[in-house]
């Protein structure tokens, strides 16, 4: 018996090692799939003083044009014109973020606590956000998808109500989209096509 449970010690003491090792390598190489960049922003704090600055920020390896949002939601790191770090902001001290990203897409991000989260469309009559968090495991980001319609109501998207019933519900008022957003898979352009010719119809 003593030399059983020995042995069952032994490969407990080898595996863990490896297990370890293998949990690093993992984060290190998730790590190194992002490379600094820099973009030009403005910055509106929460005390309403805007700054026009440049902010560090990281990029997929693979995918330049990506932009790894970790890098930003929750804190802002201003550089200067070498890329020296001169003065980090925290999110939670931040407003609204705005800039143009590397496909010269504008994209507004707006103050959500501790953190910033996403305005994907800024309309009038409605608002589609999304929410980011980060996976504790591997640090990937996560989104939270939501609309906010004009009276302040919230309607959630993800598992147990997708984009379609959510849309349908808030724009129920034009019965005229019914058709349309039923037959229509919602990729995040046909969904921005849709709530545009929401905002357009009286």
């Amino acid at each position: 018996m003593k030399s059983h449970i020995h042995k069952l010690a032994e490969i407990n003491i080898k595996y863990t090692p490896m297990k370890n090792t293998f949990t690093i390598l993992f984060i290190l190489s998730f790590s190194l799939s992002f490379s600094q960049k820099y973009l030009d922003a403005n910055i509106i704090k929460m005390n309403s003083d805007t700054i026009n600055a440049t902010i560090e920020i990281s990029t997929n390896m693979f995918n330049k044009k990506l932009i790894d949002e970790s890098s930003f939601y929750r804190m802002l790191i201003l550089v200067d014109k070498n890329g020296e770090k001169k003065e980090k902001i925290k999110a939670a001290d931040v407003k609204e973020l705005k800039f143009t990203d590397f496909d010269q897409k504008q994209q507004l991000y707006v103050n959500n606590g501790k953190a910033l989260k996403k305005v994907v469309y800024n309309g009038a009559k409605i608002k589609w956000y999304w929410d980011i968090s980060q996976n504790l495991y591997d640090g990937s980001i996560q989104h939270s998808e939501y609309l906010v319609d004009d009276k302040g109501i919230k309607y959630k998207m993800g598992l147990f109500k997708g984009k379609k019933s959510t849309l349908l519900e808030i724009t129920k008022s034009k019965p005229e989209l019914v058709a349309e957003i039923e037959n229509t898979v919602l990729s995040n352009e046909n969904m921005m096509h849709i709530l545009e010719k929401y905002e357009n119809l009286q």
